[in-house]
């Protein structure tokens, strides 16, 4: 795509060796990972629970330190790159970036998709459990579930929107994606980013939420699944600003919209199994799908917009 020649990757210095440039980025990564998950294993006993304020202020302030700390020593000091590892910026110019035009076209995007996946998961959802597996049931949706105080709700909403989608999207999608990008293939660095992306979950999954079994898997899935969605949209758009207001708006969403289930039947685990990663396994499919068949209105939406060339100049003799 030509927006890809025209936003490549950051970094002025050049790769001598792409193994070694690989081994380096999967050694930031590691590194942050296995911080996080020793931050979340001291903690699980000490913040509450995910919808509390003590769990969202303690993630706006050790989540950027833990993922984007290493990142940006490793950046500076290591490579001895000027400027950020990151493309925030148009022509590096934020009154070029942040237009009326990409603010609108940027929330119309992550609105839509994200009315899409939640009515992917809704409705494969309720296929699944109205199928006759789990016997007679019935179906509740819930709206801000478990929320203390309105207060608490709003201090989540800060911390996906402007900390949670920012970092992640940062990191996983903005440097390791990128940088990636420029010693393997395009979809090669998607892949890695997202399956980092989705590892990096866990230690969240178990000390936090503490799920396990069938739906660790599922939710694991789920992650590496989102992980590919947005990695291939942020290919197409080549803005980072696209991939972070859906994350966050998707983020939101979920933490506010949920359905409860109950059922007169439980069916064999074998099954269960195999049905439910089936279903989270087609809710991703379709979803990219749905981008991959968008991608020309995703890019001419989402891009950055073209900065105007100046106007040629006419030389006139007398």
């Amino acid at each position: 795509m030509t927006i890809q020649d025209e936003f490549p990757p950051v970094g002025e210095k050049n790769i001598e060796e792409s193994r070694k440039f690989i081994i380096e980025l999967l050694g930031v990564v590691l590194f942050s990972t296995l911080i996080w998950a020793f931050f979340r294993f001291i903690t699980q006993d000490i913040i509450g629970d995910v919808n509390s304020i003590s769990f969202s202020i303690s993630y706006m302030i050790f989540a950027p330190v833990i993922f984007l700390g290493p990142m940006m020593f490793y950046w500076v000091k290591h490579r001895e790159e000027e400027g950020l590892p990151v493309r925030l910026f148009a022509y590096n110019s934020p009154q070029a970036t942040f237009t009326e035009r990409m603010v609108k076209y940027v929330l119309m995007i992550g609105i839509s998709l994200t009315i899409v996946n939640l009515l992917l998961e809704l409705f494969l959802d309720y296929m699944v459990l109205n199928s006759g597996m789990y016997g007679e049931i019935e179906f509740n949706f819930l709206w801000m579930d478990g929320y203390d105080s309105i207060f608490a709700y709003l201090i989540l909403i800060v911390t996906h929107l402007a900390v949670v989608a920012t970092v992640e999207e940062f990191f996983f999608r903005g440097f390791v994606q990128d940088q990636l990008s420029r010693v393997v293939k395009f979809w090669q660095s998607i892949l890695i980013s997202a399956a980092i992306f989705a590892m990096t979950h866990i230690p969240i999954a178990i000390f936090i939420y503490e799920i396990e079994g069938l739906w660790l898997t599922t939710s694991l899935i789920s992650w590496f699944g989102f992980g590919l969605a947005t990695g291939y949209l942020y290919h197409i758009t080549r803005n980072i600003w696209v991939v972070v207001v859906w994350h966050g708006i998707w983020n939101v969403t979920i933490s506010t919209i949920d359905w409860s289930v109950y059922v007169s039947e439980i069916p064999s685990s074998g099954l269960e199994n195999i049905v439910w990663i089936s279903q989270t396994i087609l809710i991703n499919a379709l979803l990219l799908t749905c981008i991959y068949f968008a991608r020309d209105y995703l890019e001419e939406f989402g891009r950055f917009e073209k900065f105007p060339e100046a106007p040629k100049s006419i030389e006139v003799r007398l």
